[in-house]
């Protein structure tokens, strides 16, 4: 079709059979459109094109997308279970009351009863205290007002187990006690007193009783206290030892004052002593009475106080 236009047409007839075959080449013309595309029409179509790419399914897109969900749900699953995790921990993970040296303090229990500590006193219990239960541990001393409910009230120190529904007594149980003795004295109510190895030997005391027990006895031996308001003395900042033994006094000191005594005596820490302070003012007037006694002397150091010949 190029050589009919590009190629010249020569008659020998004249002009009238030149200009009727150029009438003919003009008719024809418009049957072959010119091949060349103007711009804005390869604009149009590559418009359209990405039109129809836009509206058709993306396979990749929809894989990506797919993909980021899965690592979105997975790190949703990694942050539940990290809390469920750190939930059952907090929930199984006791309740823990430390008393510094030096200091006292009164617990309201979950419950409503309460509980005065001693300098140096630690107790442990569940955060299900007063639904599931009412059983705490006990180290160091404690003088209890037990608020009545159906669920029992346990105390657990040093292997003995004091029981009660409601009412008040005081306990003595010290870890670093050499004799590892739990003394228990009612002061109201009534209240039962076992070893944790051997419940069915228990004892039942009632107000102005007092019990003791350590890990050589079977069952707890009870006895009438001399006098029930010196064995709650220290809740009145009083110091009361009736032959006690040494150790035993000077652990006492030094969670009443906050220091460290050092005993350089050898096996004087079973001599045992008796003495009242109604207002001790401090260890030191405590220990020069003990050095006295005792034929001791004592003196002063960077940490505390040492006892020596």
């Amino acid at each position: 079709m190029e050589n009919h236009k590009n190629t010249p047409f020569n008659s020998t007839n004249g002009e009238n059979d030149s200009e009727e075959l150029n009438q003919v080449w003009n008719l024809a013309e418009p049957a072959y459109p010119e091949t060349e595309i103007s711009a804005e029409q390869v604009e149009e179509a590559l418009q359209n094109v990405h039109s129809r790419i836009d509206d058709s399914p993306d396979y990749s897109s929809n894989q990506t997308s797919s993909q980021e969900r899965y690592w979105l749900y997975a790190r949703y699953l990694v942050a539940a279970a990290a809390l469920i995790t750190f939930g059952l921990y907090f929930l199984f993970t006791p309740i823990h009351i430390s008393v510094p040296y030096g200091e006292m303090a009164t617990i309201e229990l979950p419950d409503g009863s309460l509980v005065e500590l001693n300098s140096g006193s630690e107790l442990t219990y569940s955060r299900f205290f007063g639904r599931a239960d009412r059983d705490l541990t006990l180290n160091g001393e404690g003088y209890f007002s037990v608020e009545p409910a159906a669920v029992p009230f346990r105390v657990t120190s040093n292997g003995a187990v004091t029981e009660v529904i409601g009412t008040q007594f005081n306990i003595r149980s010290w870890r670093d006690d050499p004799n590892s003795e739990t003394v228990l004295t009612v002061t109201d109510g009534k209240v039962d007193f076992f070893a944790e190895r051997s419940e069915h030997y228990k004892v039942t005391l009632t107000a102005g009783k007092l019990s003791r027990w350590n890990m050589e006895m079977e069952t707890p031996i009870v006895e009438e206290p001399l006098n029930i308001t010196d064995r709650i003395g220290w809740k009145e900042n009083r110091l009361i030892f009736k032959e006690q033994s040494l150790i035993v006094i000077i652990h006492e000191l030094e969670r009443r004052f906050n220091t460290r005594i050092s005993l350089e005596v050898p096996g004087a820490g079973l001599d045992t002593l008796t003495a009242y302070y109604s207002e001790p003012k401090s260890a030191a007037a405590v220990l020069e009475d003990i050095s006295t006694v005792k034929g001791f002397r004592f003196a002063e150091t960077a940490n505390g106080y040492r006892i020596f010949k």
